[in-house]
């Protein structure tokens, strides 16, 4: 156990569309998008968000731990339909974790995306820090 408490010191943000090609596997995903890597002493998370890049219809956005060889379904991110124009804006969900770790640079978080009519509509951005 650590002696001492493990502080973010250095920014990690990391961005993605979510893929053209759907993948509805909870389980082993093969169509992902990578968001962010962790490095060697770890990386904390603690927020995500998933923002329509134009206009985006109900689905579902699914969120992965990735150890380097297995996926690990982490949270799951409700899309709703929505017809973004010059007068209405697009769809947007931020889900905030107090627990969302990367272990270390072999871990990463993952996504796939669900129906077809969200392919390359959504970005996922995830905000957080790595440990020293």
């Amino acid at each position: 156990m650590a002696t001492a408490p493990a502080f973010a010191s250095t920014v990690n943000l990391g961005s993605g569309l979510v893929s053209a090609t759907l993948d509805t596997s909870l389980t082993a995903p093969t169509n992902v998008t990578t968001i962010v890597t962790g490095v060697a002493a770890g990386t904390k998370i603690e927020e995500l968000v998933f923002q329509g890049v134009g206009t985006t219809v109900a689905s579902v956005v699914n969120v992965f731990l990735y150890d380097g060889s297995t996926y690990h379904l982490y949270d799951q991110a409700l899309i709703t339909a929505v017809t973004s124009s010059t007068t209405a804006v697009a769809f947007r969900n931020t889900r905030q974790y107090t627990n969302l770790l990367l272990k270390d640079n072999t871990w990463s978080l993952r996504v796939t995306n669900t129906v077809a009519g969200n392919q390359s509509m959504i970005k996922v951005t995830a905000r957080g820090g790595d440990l020293t």
